[in-house]
C-alpha cells in the first residue's frame, strides 16, 4: 500500500515522503488517518534542532503522536477494534499507520520507572458525540490531566496556569472542573489569554513586565495569600521563578511542560520558608496497568478527556486555529518555529 508521511530530514528541513504500509501481523492494525494534531512544544523543538531530552535530535525524525483515523485492516488476534471503527492512536503525521498492540520491553535508553511497565502501541475507539478533530486532543489532554491529577486540587483552591498553549488551556479547564477558584491564566500573548477567558478561566494576566506587575496582580487575585496550585505548562524555564514568587504557603507547583534548561533558585528563601511542593509530571510515567492505588492509567485519562469533550464539558473547538492539508506542513512548521503569535491548535487533514 502506497502511503505518505511527514519527516524532518534535518534542522528546519521537512519533507513529505512516500512509504509502503506492511500487512498487519496477528496483533497489528492498519489505521487510515483522517486528522493529526501538532504537539507544538515537542515537535517544534525537534524541527528546529532541539529535543526534550539531554541529547540533540537524531534525524530523520517522523514527528507526531496525536492521531485519529479509521481502522482499515486488522490482524487475526486483535480484539481492541474492528474494521471501520473510528479510533485514536499515538502515531505520527502519516496517511496510514501500523499499530502494534503486542507489549514490548522498554528500550535501554528510555525514561522508565516502576509503574509504566512494558510498552505497547494502542488504539481507542472514539465515543459517540466527538468529531475526529476534537478527538485529536486526547493525547495532549491526557498530558494536562496527568499533571492536574498530581496537583490534587481541592474545592476553592486558587490555581495559576503558566503558558496558555493547548496543554495550558486544557489544564486550566480541568482545574476548574476539579473545583479550583479562581483559575488564573498567565501568558505573554493577549490572544491566548482571551481564549482562556472563553474557556472559563476567572482571570487572565499578561506576564510582560512592561504591561503590569504580574506577581502583584496574582497576589491581589488570591486575596494576598498567593496561589495554592501553580501549573507550569510552558516549554521554557522562564516562568518558573515567577511561580515560586507568587505561590502561597504549602503550595504545589506542578511542572507539566518540558522545561529545557536550568534555573538558579534560593532553596531557603523560595522553597523551604514557604514549605512549597515542587512536583514533576511526565505523562509517559502514568501507569499503563490499573492498580487500586494508581487507578488513573494512560488509557483511563484519554477516555476521560474524550468523554468530557463529547459531553461538552471540555471545550476544544475554539482552540483550533488551523485545519490544513498535510501538503502545507512545511509552511506551517516554519510559522510555528517563528514564535507563538497567530496560532494555537494546528491540525492536518489527510
Amino acid at each position: 500500500m502506497q502511503a505518505r508521511r511527514v519527516v524532518f530530514t534535518g534542522a528546519e528541513q521537512l519533507e513529505i515522503e512516500p512509504f509502503e504500509v506492511p500487512q498487519p501481523g496477528p496483533r497489528q492494525v492498519v489505521v487510515r488517518t483522517t486528522r493529526t494534531l501538532v504537539s507544538a512544544g515537542t515537535e517544534v523543538k525537534r524541527y528546529v534542532g532541539n529535543d526534550v531530552g539531554k541529547n540533540p535530535p537524531r534525524y530523520p525524525i517522523h514527528p507526531g503522536y496525536s492521531h485519529v483515523g479509521v481502522v482499515e485492516t486488522v490482524g487475526e488476534a486483535v480484539h481492541e477494534g474492528r474494521v471501520g471503527d473510528r479510533v485514536g492512536t499515538q502515531k505520527g503525521h502519516a496517511s496510514h499507520v501500523l499499530v502494534d498492540l503486542e507489549p514490548q520491553p522498554p528500550s535501554p535508553n528510555a525514561v522508565v520507572g516502576p509503574r509504566p511497565g512494558p510498552r505497547a502501541d494502542w488504539i481507542q475507539v472514539l465515543p459517540e458525540g466527538i468529531t475526529d478533530q476534537q478527538a485529536t486532543f486526547a493525547v495532549l489532554g491526557s498530558v494536562a490531566m496527568h499533571g492536574v491529577r498530581k496537583a490534587r486540587i481541592q474545592l476553592d483552591e486558587s490555581c495559576v496556569v503558566a503558558g496558555m498553549g493547548v496543554v495550558g488551556q486544557l489544564a486550566g479547564q480541568m482545574a476548574g472542573l476539579d473545583g479550583a477558584r479562581p483559575v488564573v491564566g498567565l501568558d505573554l500573548l493577549e490572544e491566548r489569554l482571551e481564549k482562556g477567558l472563553r474557556n472559563g478561566f476567572d482571570a487572565a494576566v499578561n506576564v510582560n513586565p512592561r504591561r503590569e506587575p504580574y506577581v502583584e496582580r496574582v497576589l491581589e487575585l488570591t486575596g494576598g495569600l498567593g496561589a495554592d496550585v501553580a501549573l507550569d505548562c510552558t516549554s521554557t524555564i522562564h516562568a518558573f521563578p515567577g511561580l515560586l514568587e507568587m505561590a502561597g504557603a504549602e503550595a504545589r507547583i506542578v511542572i507539566i511542560g518540558s522545561l529545557l534548561g536550568k534555573v538558579e533558585i534560593s532553596l531557603f528563601d523560595e522553597i523551604q520558608i514557604k514549605e512549597l511542593n515542587v512536583i514533576g509530571a511526565f505523562q509517559p510515567m502514568a501507569p499503563t496497568v490499573r492498580h487500586p492505588a494508581l487507578p488513573w492509567t494512560q488509557t483511563a485519562n484519554r477516555k476521560s478527556v474524550m468523554d468530557l469533550i463529547a459531553a461538552g464539558r471540555l471545550k476544544v473547538d475554539h482552540l483550533i486555529s488551523h485545519v490544513s492539508p498535510v501538503g502545507e506542513a512545511a509552511e506551517l512548521f516554519r510559522m510555528l518555529a517563528r514564535g507563538h503569535q497567530g496560532w494555537l491548535g494546528v491540525i492536518f487533514e489527510w
